[in-house]
């Protein structure tokens, strides 16, 4: 790192874990103003991927102490953050560039109650309070309104059927919520609830309805009744690493299914993680129908509409806190998933 006496322009941070995040929002919460670049960059011969936290000293210009508060918390957190002399990169994609993203430190809201999953949403709880340890507040189903909503700027809902939240007005309330800036994280199950929605641009994928059950002989009723059952199965991903939902991934990731609930790719909006062809089934059971009806159906996705944003996760990506993989596609859908790119109405 440069001495203190030399001009420090700013840092950047890697970013691919948890442990980066916790760093991110502990500099959010102190009222660092950070950024983090939708383009690899290059600065002094150094290359950094997209997702890379990038904090500025212009950012930061009221902050006197801005770079003993940087190097504290990094060595708190244990992260290694770089220093930059100056703004202008290797590149072509400055500090100053329109592709380096700022994050702002959002209100979320987190939904629970009549509907929701209690372990889903226990685990999203401790993720949020024990290692994220950033700030959100619970609302339950049956407070659910468009004036509640109007606090927030993040709705996350854990899995979950929601039977009373699907009523044409509260879907109308929220659509409107998100068009006006609002982001939704829908998790697991809780993506059913926008399913053949219109204006959510989500369509499920259902098999051909068919009567040979009828003529199934008794000792083979058993077998024939599990073929479109996924009870818990490991299945190959294909990610697009470009796209803010899976910064600090590989283009492959390994997720966790636990039921045949499938969806047509958005036509619209962003794939991010998905089926090419036929879904690879890693360990674990899955019926033969059921593994049939995932082939190039999507698993993470971003649905912009108007000035906010859907985001839908159909694998339950923090199932019971033990699936560390998945937890960073929750951080990045927080901080990083906005609809700045494109508007769909």
């Amino acid at each position: 790192m440069p001495a203190e006496s030399e001009v420090i322009a700013g840092f950047i941070a890697p970013w691919g874990d948890v442990a980066d995040a916790h760093f991110l929002t502990d500099l959010l919460k102190k009222g660092i103003r950070v950024r983090f670049s939708e383009k690899p960059l290059s600065f002094g011969g150094k290359k950094f991927p997209e997702g890379s936290l990038v904090i500025t000293k212009g950012d930061n210009i009221k902050r006197k102490d801005f770079v003993q508060t940087l190097r504290k918390l990094a060595s708190t957190h244990e992260r290694f953050i770089t220093a930059l002399s100056s703004g202008f990169s290797d590149n072509g994609v400055d500090l100053g560039s329109t592709d380096i993203k700022l994050i702002n430190p959002h209100r979320i809201a987190v939904l629970k109650g009549d509907g929701v999953s209690s372990l889903s949403y226990g685990t999203i709880w401790h993720f949020m309070e024990q290692e994220l340890n950033y700030p959100f507040t619970p609302i339950n189903t049956a407070d659910f309104s468009a004036k509640t909503l109007s606090q927030f700027d993040v709705l996350v809902m854990p899995s979950g059927y929601y039977s009373n939240m699907r009523s044409e007005q509260q879907l109308n309330s929220l659509k409107d919520w998100v068009r006006s800036g609002g982001k939704v994280i829908a998790i697991d199950q809780a993506v059913n609830v926008f399913a053949d929605q219109d204006g959510f641009g989500l369509k499920s994928i259902t098999p051909e309805s068919s009567d040979e059950s009828n003529m199934i002989p008794y000792g083979d009723r058993e077998r024939h009744g599990v073929k479109d059952l996924i009870t818990g199965s490991i299945y190959k991903v294909h990610l697009d690493t470009t796209h803010p939902l899976a910064f600090g991934y590989s283009d492959v990731y390994f997720s966790l299914k636990q039921d045949d609930d499938a969806y047509l790719k958005l036509e619209r909006g962003y794939n991010v993680g998905y089926f090419e062809g036929p879904a690879e089934s890693y360990s674990g059971f899955s019926g033969a129908d059921a593994k049939k009806k995932l082939t190039d159906s999507f698993v993470f996705g971003e649905y912009p509409l108007g000035q906010g944003s859907m985001v839908y996760l159909t694998d339950d990506i923090l199932f019971r806190s033990f699936w560390e993989n998945g937890k960073m596609f929750f951080v990045n859908s927080l901080f990083m998933v906005d609809a700045n790119v494109f508007i769909l109405d």
